[in-house]
């Protein structure tokens, strides 16, 4: 008992000791500076403060060109239709915060929506389990999406969508102060890539930036056809390329 009273003791120590080395610097600083200039630059670092809280809350803009785009990719794929192209952003990006948040891909490996993006995913995911850090998304909502970008090379069509959405977000991360944060739903943006294989026969498989992996055992796949994964002997069912897919999104605010 003792010991414990004694080891409560010398922390109490030193959480004083801590303190009255801040007075003493805090005094010496107003001495240098002077009462008014330090009142200045207390209300200067409150003001800095509230306004990172202000930015982290402020919703955000997008820029896009939508209605220039949109016509352009209707020539091409006459069924084209960009709500239904907002609505898979949203449920792709959702199941990828699900995925980052549980660091599993158990319920995205037969997600044939995210068929490009499970490599990325897992590297995240064992990045994460790694170095120990974790993630939460709480009340996800979407306000805005436009169209940034459409073009087509060597059998394929991209377009990069951006997107407005909010939610309440935290991680372990120590540098970020939490208390600080704590109850504001944060703003933010998101940029997202989809691809459309619409002539697999120029489609240069080894030329691509994402990769398609089996969805029993997650290796990488040489093929689109039917046919069995070399590493685990599962059969895999044709791939229809004949969709729009995501390959690539991030946070770019």
């Amino acid at each position: 008992m003792g010991f414990v009273f004694g080891f409560l003791g010398a922390c109490l120590g030193i959480v004083a000791g801590v303190a009255i080395i801040a007075w003493f610097i805090y005094m010496k600083v107003r001495r240098v500076i002077g009462k008014e200039e330090m009142k200045e630059l207390v209300s200067a670092a409150k003001q800095a403060k509230d306004f990172e809280q202000q930015e982290y809350a402020r919703p955000k803009s997008i820029g896009g060109i939508t209605n220039l785009i949109e016509p352009e990719i209707i020539r091409d794929f006459g069924d084209f239709n960009k709500d239904l192209l907002f609505s898979k952003v949203e449920r792709n990006l959702i199941s990828i915060f699900s995925a980052l948040e549980n660091k599993t891909l158990s319920n995205i490996r037969n997600d044939k929506d995210l068929l490009y993006m499970t490599s990325t995913l897992e590297e995240q995911i064992n990045d994460m389990r790694g170095t120990g850090r974790s993630v939460k998304y709480d009340d996800v909502k979407f306000h805005n999406h436009a169209i940034k970008a459409y073009n087509k090379s060597k059998g394929r069509a991209t377009i990069t969508v951006a997107s407005t959405v909010e939610y309440y977000y935290d991680n372990n991360d120590k540098k970020i102060n939490k208390t600080f944060f704590k109850d504001v739903k944060k703003q933010t943006r998101y940029t997202t890539k989809y691809v459309y294989v619409y002539d697999e026969s120029a489609f240069d498989y080894n030329a691509t930036t994402f990769s398609i992996t089996c969805p029993n055992c997650g290796a990488a796949l040489e093929f689109f056809g039917a046919g069995n994964c070399k590493y685990c002997g599962s059969y895999i069912e044709p791939i229809n390329l004949k969709n729009w897919f995501i390959v690539s999104y991030k946070e770019d605010y």
